[in-house]
């Protein structure tokens, strides 16, 4: 029996709304805690919940957005000041 289809957002590459050209993070996992997020060539680590404003994910067309609240940008350099990255999966299965 094949394994059942599954959302598998692993690895999915996450850039700002405002500068598309540069990678940001990329996506790893959703726990209860928050979204654990990668930066290239460095350190893992979870946002919380808490300072996630808006967590989409589009089927239909293949995109997640992360947005986060504005207290949170200012807190952290990493994000360069985007208030959202946006990423897209590719299946990796095909039916």
């Amino acid at each position: 029996m094949a394994a059942p289809l599954r959302i598998d957002l692993d690895g999915v590459a996450l850039v700002s709304e405002a500068n598309p050209s540069t990678v940001l993070a990329i996506f790893r996992a959703r726990t209860t805690e928050g979204v654990t997020l990668l930066i290239p060539e460095s350190a893992e680590f979870t946002v919380t919940w808490e300072h996630i404003e808006s967590a989409q994910l589009d089927l239909a067309r293949g995109d997640v957005r992360l947005a986060f609240t504005p207290a949170y940008v200012e807190s952290v350099n990493w994000l360069r000041g985007s208030v959202a990255l946006t990423g897209r999966w590719m299946d990796r299965r095909v039916l």
